[in-house]
C-alpha cells in the first residue's frame, strides 16, 4: 500500500474539480446497485462542497495515493448535530458519504482512511461513531472496522444504523505479561496509528503542523516486539523473576496495550548522582483502546516495580505530540536536566522527563 494524503474538498478547488469523477463514479455504483436516490448526482455534489467551511467539524476530504497523488476516493464525514429525529444521542460522528475506487479495494486503503476519519472526529469531539452502510462500501467493511448493527433504522436514508462498538474497560485487564500469554498473533488487532497535528517544543511553546504527522506500526513490527521483546521478557522471568516484566493490557488473549521499564547503567551522565537509571522504555496504547484509563494502569504498574527494586526516579524520554505531553504531565512527570538521549538514543525532538518515585 503506498502512502496516503488527504485534501480538503472547497469551492472552486482544485480537489473538487478531482474528486467530481469519483463522486459520479460512487452514485453511478450505488445506482447499479438499485439505490435510486432523488437527489441528482452533480447538485449534490455541489451542495457538499459549498457546505465546506460553514463548520469546523465538517470535512470533506479528497484520498490521494503515492508520489503521483492520484486521486482514489473521498471521505464526507462530521459531527452530528441532530440526533436522526430523535433516535440516538446528539454529538456523535457520522460518515456521510465514503468511496474507495475499485482498483485500490482490499489493500488496507479503506482503513486507512477510516483511521484518519476516526482520529480527526476524535479531535472534533465525538462521543461516539456511526454510519448507513450502502451498497457501494458495505456491511461487511464497517463491521470489520469494529461497527455493529443497531436495530434503528435512519427515517431518511432508510438505512440501518451501524455504531462502532467500544471496547467494555471490564473486559480489560492489565498485569505483568507471563509465558502462558504468548502466541504468534497476540497483537492482531493491535493500533498503533496516530495523527499529530500539534507537538511541544522543548521551550514549552505549542507549534501545529502543516500536515499531520502519522505514527503507525506495521505487521513486521508487531511481530518484532513478539520475538524481541515480549518473548525474552516472559521468558527470562521465568528463571530471574526480578528481571523487569512486560506489563500489558489484555483483552481475552489479545494485547490493546503494553509498557516496559528497565535498568540503564551509564557513567557518563555527569550531571546526576546515580549510576543506575530506571528508564519508561515504551508505553503504546491501542488506538480504540485510548481515553480508558489504561495508559494510567500500565505507567502505574511500570512506576511501582521501579521502586519496588530501589528506583528514586522514573525517567521518560517523551514523544512531543501535544496529547502525549498531556498525558505525562497529568501523571505528574516533570521535565529533567538530565541528558536522557545518551542512554536511550532518543530523538533530538523528545522530551525529557522524570517521575519521582521517592518524594524528598
Amino acid at each position: 500500500m503506498e502512502n496516503i494524503t488527504f485534501a480538503p474538498i472547497k469551492k472552486r478547488s482544485r480537489a473538487a474539480r478531482l474528486a467530481l469523477p469519483l463522486w459520479l463514479a460512487f452514485r453511478a455504483e450505488i445506482k447499479g446497485n438499485g439505490d435510486e436516490n432523488p437527489v441528482e448526482p452533480l447538485p449534490d455534489f455541489r451542495r457538499r462542497v459549498n457546505n465546506q467551511g460553514s463548520r469546523p467539524d465538517m470535512h470533506f476530504d479528497l484520498v490521494r495515493a503515492g508520489k503521483k497523488k492520484t486521486p482514489i476516493g473521498f471521505a464526507h464525514y462530521a459531527i452530528d448535530l441532530g440526533t436522526v429525529g430523535g433516535l440516538i444521542a446528539p454529538g456523535g460522528g457520522v460518515f456521510l458519504a465514503y468511496y474507495i475506487a475499485p482498483a485500490y479495494r482490499r489493500k488496507g486503503y479503506g482503513k486507512r482512511v477510516f483511521l484518519h476519519c476516526a482520529e480527526t472526529l476524535s479531535r472534533d469531539g465525538a462521543a461516539y461513531l456511526y454510519c448507513c452502510p450502502d451498497p457501494v462500501t458495505g456491511e461487511p467493511f464497517w463491521r470489520a472496522m469494529g461497527f455493529e448493527d443497531s436495530g434503528i433504522l435512519d427515517p431518511d436514508d432508510k438505512l440501518n444504523i451501524y455504531m462502532l462498538k467500544k471496547p467494555n474497560p471490564a473486559d480489560i485487564t492489565c498485569r505483568a505479561m507471563i509465558a502462558a500469554d504468548l502466541h504468534v498473533n497476540m497483537m492482531d488487532g493491535f493500533e498503533r496509528y496516530q495523527e499529530i497535528t500539534r507537538i511541544v517544543r522543548k521551550n514549552g511553546r505549542v507549534k501545529k503542523l502543516r500536515k499531520p504527522r502519522v505514527e503507525d506500526m506495521t505487521g513486521g513490527e508487531k511481530e518484532g516486539f513478539i520475538k524481541h521483546l515480549f518473548i525474552p521478557a516472559a521468558n527470562i522471568r521465568q528463571f530471574y523473576p526480578n528481571h523487569p516484566p512486560v506489563f500489558a493490557a489484555f483483552r481475552g488473549d489479545q494485547v490493546v496495550g503494553f509498557a516496559k521499564w528497565r535498568w540503564i547503567k551509564d557513567q557518563k551522565l555527569k550531571r546526576s548522582k546515580e549510576k543506575e537509571f530506571a528508564i519508561l522504555d515504551l508505553l503504546f496504547i491501542s488506538r480504540e483502546c485510548r481515553r480508558m484509563g489504561l495508559g494510567r494502569q500500565l505507567f502505574n504498574l511500570c512506576a511501582q516495580a521501579a521502586k519496588a527494586e530501589g528506583a528514586p526516579m522514573l525517567y521518560i524520554s517523551t514523544n512531543p505530540a501535544m496529547e502525549t505531553q498531556a498525558f505525562y504531565k497529568s501523571m505528574g512527570c516533570v521535565k529533567t536536566k538530565t541528558d536522557l538521549g545518551r542512554v536511550t538514543r532518543a530523538s533530538k525532538h523528545d522530551i525529557p522527563l522524570e517521575y519521582p518515585l521517592i518524594l524528598p
